[in-house]
């Protein structure tokens, strides 16, 4: 009898639990504004990306594949970005003025909202200001304009790259800045630079080449400017780079002429640079990681980013000198892991035979 009992139980729960199968996990949709916005000093033009979260029964996939799902129509959104001086920059809407990369979503069309201002100072804010008049919606954000940068080592006209002396020793070489107003990180990367030089009877011209090293990211502790920062270049990491992006030399090559070493930075504004934190990589057991957003009755980003290049004053054409030093240029020429590379010295002022690897 208990035995009986319990099957008309179980059958009944089962009953119970299976009259339900559909479950809608779709919340009811709600408009949500997407922005990514970037401002740059260095440009006249600013392009500010606008979209909208989508939401469906379907696939994210098939619901990415047409831009009507996450593209506000023409005429829904008025854009505008202000300073806090007064000045209003009122954005037109772009359509593939810039196109869109291949990938998920559909690229047949890259609308962009744009505004024009040469002159954007670190001195003073900008707010984005985004009316949905369909939905009675403001969504508004705010952010600095990173400062210039100031290259304290090396110096354009004196500095050479040290990373191996005389006496047989690696060297470490130090790369210093001070900081502008609403830095937030700076990336720096320097650039081996030379040139492959063909034989005659191969009828090629010489080719400008280039090893990129990244030195690293420096995130800044005040948003005020006048910090110092510092990247350091040690000679062993140098040389090794070079060993495994340059390859050896080719039939059709006489050698290979050393050019100036010359510098790159990448310059994150303060929101961006805690934008780009909070979005890194987790390397904790807790791969929970809270979202960040400066984007009022949004989400995205509204901040700025700048680059500045440092190159030598030094002139290879003029002077015959690069901005290496002799132990350096001696290194890259003679040593073994190196020898087969090609690298010739070429410059007399700095005590070199000219071009002992030269092949005709």
């Amino acid at each position: 009898m208990n035995k009986l009992v319990y099957i008309l139980f179980l059958l009944i729960t089962i009953t119970f639990f299976s009259c339900e199968t559909d479950i809608d996990v779709n919340a009811e949709y709600e408009d949500i504004t997407v922005v990514y916005g970037l401002l740059d000093p260095a440009l006249d033009t600013h392009y500010i990306k606008i979209n909208k979260a989508f939401l469906g029964a379907t696939s994210a996939l098939e619901l990415a594949a047409d831009a009507n799902n996450f593209d506000y129509p023409a005429g829904e959104l008025d854009v505008i970005v202000e300073s806090s001086d007064g000045t209003q920059y009122y954005l037109t809407r772009t359509v593939n003025e810039i196109p869109k990369d291949p990938g998920i979503f559909d690229n047949s069309t890259n609308v962009l909202y744009r505004f024009v201002e040469p002159a954007l100072s670190s001195n003073l804010n900008y707010t984005l200001k985004i009316s949905n008049s369909a939905l009675n919606k403001e969504i508004t954000a705010e952010t600095g304009i990173v400062g210039d940068i100031t290259i304290d080592r090396p110096q354009a006209s004196t500095s050479k790259f040290n990373l191996f002396s005389s006496t047989g020793e690696y060297l470490e070489y130090k790369v210093e800045v001070t900081t502008g107003n609403d830095i937030g990180r700076i990336e720096a990367k320097l650039f081996f630079n030379y040139y492959d030089i063909y034989t005659l009877a191969s009828g090629l011209d010489s080719v400008f080449r280039s090893v990129e090293i990244t030195l690293g990211d420096n995130r800044t502790t005040k948003t005020g400017g006048g910090e110092s920062l510092e990247w350091g270049l040690k000679g062993e990491i140098f040389f090794e780079k070079i060993v495994s992006a340059v390859p050896p030399m080719s039939a059709n090559l006489s050698h290979r002429r050393l050019d100036n070493i010359s510098l790159e930075f990448l310059i994150a504004g303060t929101e961006l640079s805690t934008f780009m934190s909070v979005n890194a990589p987790s390397t904790s057991v807790n791969q929970n990681r809270p979202n960040y957003t400066n984007i009022i009755n949004g989400i995205g980003i509204f901040s700025s980013r700048s680059n500045k290049t440092w190159t030598s004053s030094i002139d290879p054409l003029t002077s015959n000198q690069i901005n290496l030093s002799n132990g350096t240029i001696e290194y890259l020429a003679t040593h073994s892991s190196l020898a087969n590379r090609g690298f010739c010295y070429g410059y007399v002022a700095q005590g070199f035979p000219v071009s002992p690897c030269l092949r005709q």
